[in-house]
């Protein structure tokens, strides 16, 4: 009896460690007018050692594309400067694009979804 007390206990605590912190929500709109979800960087803790640094995320429906465009040392000058880059992505004629500024450790840039 007393190894399944033991057994549960190390569970909870367990659970415990693992358990992330809570990340609100904030909406951003974009130069199309549509409501983005964004993390708010104020909601985190300061404690959170995090070294991941902050980057502008743009998808686009055409061309099937994801753009990540950073670093950045916080998520007021990601969104600073995500107008420009979707201006260009207008320019160039993408259509559909959608924006979302997170922390992130990108390992490729430019992903193009091909169709098969």
């Amino acid at each position: 009896m007393l190894g399944v007390f033991l057994f549960f206990l190390l569970c909870a605590l367990v659970c415990l460690l693992l358990q992330l912190p809570q990340r609100q929500m904030v909406k951003v709109t974009s130069t199309l007018d549509m409501a983005l979800p964004t993390l708010a960087p104020e909601k985190f803790s300061k404690d959170t050692t995090n070294s991941m640094a902050w980057w502008v995320k743009i998808v686009t429906e055409t061309p099937d594309c994801t753009y990540f465009f950073g670093p950045f040392e916080s998520s007021s000058e990601a969104k600073q400067n995500q107008s420009g880059y979707i201006e260009d992505l207008e320019q160039e004629g993408a259509v559909g694009i959608g924006v979302l500024i997170l922390q992130d450790q990108p390992e490729t840039l430019t992903i193009y979804n091909e169709q098969e």
